[in-house]
């Protein structure tokens, strides 16, 4: 057996962490960059700080709506 390929059980507690902060810094950047385009149409400051928060905050929603959904359909298939 070859000594570098990890335990199925250790990976599978490292894919929710992994997807979690994936989903967020996707939200941050994507909301970011909307917040940033807004800030320069209206001439503010604050938007691109507003739409970072409220990227990774939705990011962070949205991973862990998938986790719960997979974890329901997983018990069901069992």
């Amino acid at each position: 057996m070859d000594s570098n390929i990890e335990p199925r059980d250790k990976l599978s507690h490292e894919r929710p962490v992994r997807e979690t902060i994936n989903y967020m810094i996707g939200g941050l950047i994507a909301w970011g960059l909307i917040g940033w385009g807004l800030d320069l149409l209206l001439d503010t400051r604050w938007l691109l700080f507003v739409g970072a928060l409220l990227g990774a905050l939705a990011g962070f929603n949205l991973a862990r709506y998938h986790q719960r959904r997979r974890s329901r359909e997983s018990t069901t298939k069992s």
